[in-house]
């Protein structure tokens, strides 16, 4: 099947890698619509997934939303719990740690897609002076 290149999608495309934001489809939305006004969420959210599924971006659920990467590059995720930010983790030790270490009966762990929970330091600090007080 011949995949499109539609306007709608080279649009979000762009957008996606012009940011290291890892936005969910609403954001995209936010964004993408301010260039074509008739688009729709449902157009976005569409192309996201099937962009997805093409494995031309990345998704990963986080948060209880789907978040959206255009670096498809090998990587792992941070996700502050408080400000709700996502950032990039590029650090191949730990993925190399896991898949050489990961003892799953009747399985090989050809690949990782981790993600760190925490505070950023900008919350740890706003949470350790909320806590002082």
């Amino acid at each position: 099947m011949i995949k499109r290149n539609t306007v709608q999608k080279m649009k979000i495309l762009e957008y996606l890698m012009s940011t290291k934001s890892h936005p969910t489809a609403e954001a995209v939305y936010a964004v993408v619509c301010k260039d074509i006004p008739t688009i729709s969420l449902s157009t976005v959210y569409r192309n996201l997934n099937t962009m997805a599924e093409d494995g031309e971006i990345l998704k990963f659920e986080v948060g209880n939303e789907a978040h959206f990467d255009a670096d498809t590059s090998f990587h792992h995720h941070v996700y502050c719990k408080m400000c709700k930010e996502v950032y990039d983790l590029h650090d191949a030790e730990i993925a190399k740690f896991i898949t050489e270490n990961a003892k799953i009966p009747n399985f090989i762990v050809e690949n990782t897609n981790l993600i760190f929970l925490g505070r950023c330091c900008e919350c740890s600090n706003v949470y350790e002076e909320f806590e002082m007080s």
